[in-house]
């Protein structure tokens, strides 16, 4: 079992009035042998909430637990892995792939057999074990971000996080590193956190697909659902922005909505000052700005439904999965 769970986590950088919380009493569980997804645009606490779990940045309150017990963060291997999204600035330029890989082999393994771990790492990532010597400065984008699933995977992790990592690649690579990053959840059953600002990228490799917007998580589900049926505007303002989004539910995109300039012209939200009441409001095209009778989105904070888990006053009934006839 490898279930990593987030409880009522928030991280804040600064402190009095220069204060900001990047993260804000964010619940969120990736199941055992899982892959969830986790959406939202640049400034919405993705990346802190995963550096949060390796324990590159502290916690403000709140807590991260890993199979029932608080995660603690020692020297050595850790059991939640990090793949970050520039493959070649986490690689160290002066080692070799094989060493840089050995590196996060555990520690009490022969040198013979370190050899043969890296070897086989890198077959399972589809990269040549002869491959091995060359340094980072002579692969090619994709070739560096196997390299960092290698490393990852050398630990040995309950859990891995996969943050952007295609973003930094050119799309003809993408397509290739997703497929790899399926097969090896598949083969190795690895609880996977797969973060990203592309729906059609996360869709593509999650079961569950959680929305993150200033901080907070405004919608979850599974992701056929959330796909298919989005609750909250948010989500369904990233679904339009996927040039394929026909599995939109129909007349769920701002596009339908009666004054898209309004919306369109509605500047994103100071994360340093979020807006009270639904944090989503001055941009949303189902709230005030459109319909101004609808006070209570600036005024009170939505609580997440858990009838269709959406942090929306004016989220619709989600049809259930049942229900579906295609």
């Amino acid at each position: 079992m490898s279930e990593l769970r987030f409880d009522d986590v928030s991280v804040r950088f600064g402190s009095r009035r220069r204060a900001m919380t990047a993260v804000d009493r964010v619940s969120l569980t990736v199941p055992d042998g899982a892959v969830v997804g986790l959406v939202g645009e640049s400034g919405s606490g993705k990346s802190t909430l995963a550096r949060a779990a390796v324990g590159l940045t502290p916690l403000s309150g709140g807590r991260i637990l890993l199979d029932g017990k608080p995660l603690r963060h020692r020297s050595g291997p850790r059991p939640v892995q990090m793949v970050f999204q520039d493959p070649y600035s986490s690689l160290d330029p002066r080692m070799t792939i094989g060493e840089s890989i050995a590196e996060a082999v555990p520690r009490g393994t022969g040198s013979a057999e370190r050899r043969r771990e890296v070897a086989r790492l890198l077959e399972l990532v589809e990269l040549d074990p002869a491959r091995a010597g060359a340094h980072p400065g002579q692969l090619s984008g994709g070739q560096r971000q196997r390299v960092a699933l290698a490393r990852a995977l050398a630990a040995r992790p309950a859990v891995v996080i996969a943050d952007e990592i295609t973003s930094a690649l050119d799309v003809s690579i993408q397509g290739t590193v997703l497929n790899l990053v399926r097969r090896l959840q598949r083969e190795l059953g690895t609880s996977m956190l797969f973060i990203s600002h592309n729906l059609a990228v996360v869709r593509y490799v999650a079961s569950e697909i959680a929305v993150m917007y200033l901080g907070r998580i405004v919608e979850h589900g599974q992701a056929e659902q959330v796909l298919t049926d989005p609750q909250h505007p948010y989500t369904r303002d990233l679904l339009a922005a996927v040039p394929d989004s026909a599995h939109a539910r129909p007349g769920a995109t701002a596009a339908a909505d009666p004054t898209p300039a309004a919306v369109a012209a509605a500047e994103p939200a100071d994360p340093h000052a979020p807006p009270p009441g639904c944090r989503y409001h001055p941009r949303c095209p189902v709230g005030p700005l459109v319909h101004p009778e609808r006070e209570v989105c600036r005024t009170t904070e939505p609580t997440v439904d858990h009838r269709h888990a959406t942090a929306c006053h004016f989220a619709p009934a989600r049809e259930p999965l049942a229900g579906r006839t295609g």
